[in-house]
């Protein structure tokens, strides 16, 4: 059975001394993500994510932190100024830095954030990563920098959508994912086991 949960998008253009920031993202754009990102989920553990609202907002970083760029404190202050409501947020942002490029996600928060990205694929991959994040999926590789591993584990971890470097265009989740995926928090909130 399906699990679907609604997702609501916001769009950052961040604010620079009285300037506008460069934002290439747009609605459609986002919707678009929005779908293939789902479409994913669904294919891979019967988790729909269905747009609620869509919105255009623009705000400042705070200060000490990367002005032009959402960072760690900025993340945390857009998740606190834009909630979650009765599902998921989504903020959509120009430029992220961080040391996972492209999203931040907070599950407490059910609140990801996402980088532009042109490539439809690409950025439908990162939100699916994103929103795994909000179902309580950690990185398959989360240990690798203190472990030596095996070609062909390496080999593994680049095909899982829960990987925390490059996202390969054929990314899956494993049965054990899926399972934690579809008990999670988030997905028991809309009838999950």
């Amino acid at each position: 059975m399906a699990i679907i949960i609604p997702a609501d998008l916001t769009i950052v253009t961040l604010r620079d001394g009285g300037r506008e920031l460069p934002q290439r993202w747009t609605a459609e754009h986002a919707v678009a993500v929005l779908r293939q990102a789902s479409n994913l989920l669904k294919g891979q553990a019967d988790i729909e994510f269905h747009l609620g609202a869509c919105e255009e907002v623009v705000d400042v970083m705070p200060s000490g932190g990367a002005p032009d760029a959402l960072d760690e404190a900025g993340y945390d202050v857009l998740a606190s100024a834009y909630t979650a409501g009765d599902g998921v947020r989504v903020l959509l942002v120009d430029r992220v830095s961080g040391p996972e490029p492209g999203v931040h996600a907070w599950q407490p928060s059910r609140v990801c954030a996402l980088a532009w990205g042109a490539d439809l694929g690409a950025a439908s991959r990162m939100m699916a990563h994103g929103l795994g994040h909000l179902l309580s999926l950690p990185h398959v590789d989360s240990g690798r920098a203190s472990e030596t591993s095996r070609d062909n584990r390496v080999a593994a971890w680049t095909k899982n959508l829960m990987y925390s470097g490059p996202l390969s265009s054929s990314a899956a989740l494993t049965p054990t994912q899926v399972r934690a995926a579809r008990s999670s928090p988030l997905a028991r909130r809309f009838g999950g086991r």
